[in-house]
């Protein structure tokens, strides 16, 4: 119903969106102090700055697949760790806040019908047979609601934990750092190649001379 109401084609997109929204953005943000980590005063920074190390995609499997960058290996595990954790418990607060509204909703029904009933006198019978019924049913309900919303269940199944990588990504600075570098290297022989090419041009002219 939730993933109808948002407008999403799966229950992976919602999780998506979860995951990047901004609640549980700013969650990981002081979860793990980034601000500081980061050296950054402004918020909105950090959210950038975080969400450009973070990947989050959704296979065609329908499986959440969490990417985090960062030079700490220990860091990218703890942080793609408690994106799932942070996960779960947005999950769990939306589902947590339905059924709430609707134990409130049958609750209120409940001292409607009791309200009827309590002037059986003045219904007809057959309306009377109705409303205990209804009530019947509406209790029934209502204690389902309730054992509902006491549930503290995990929402969340977790495939694969975030492990310490074993391995370190190449960093995309030095890869720009090289091939600048290739490039000055390049633009100096060309530029002694063309002061060379003049330097024999005018030696050539003074001989002709």
């Amino acid at each position: 119903m939730l993933a109808g109401i948002m407008g999403v084609t799966s229950i992976t997109d919602m999780y998506v969106g979860i995951l990047e929204s901004r609640v549980v953005t700013d969650a990981i943000i002081d979860r793990f102090d980034l601000m500081k980590v980061y050296d950054i005063k402004k918020r909105f920074v950090a959210r950038k700055k975080l969400r450009k190390n973070t990947t989050i995609k959704a296979s065609k499997e329908n499986i959440v697949r969490i990417t985090v960058e960062d030079r700490d290996p220990n860091k990218v595990a703890a942080i793609a760790n408690a994106y799932v954790e942070e996960l779960d418990r947005q999950n769990k607060r939306l589902s947590a806040g339905q059924a709430t509204s609707k134990r409130i909703f049958l609750a209120n029904r409940l001292k409607e019908i009791e309200e009827k009933l309590s002037k059986i006198d003045n219904i007809l019978s057959r309306e009377a047979i109705i409303q205990e019924m209804l009530f019947e049913l509406l209790t029934r309900e209502y204690e389902l609601a309730k054992i509902e919303e006491a549930k503290s269940m995990p929402t969340i199944q977790v495939l694969d934990r975030a492990v310490v990588p074993e391995i370190r990504m190449p960093r995309r600075t030095v890869t720009k750092t090289l091939l600048a570098g290739v490039v000055s290297l390049m633009l100096a022989v060309f530029i002694a190649f063309v002061r060379e090419y003049f330097a024999k041009m005018r030696e050539v002219r003074a001989e002709e001379q």
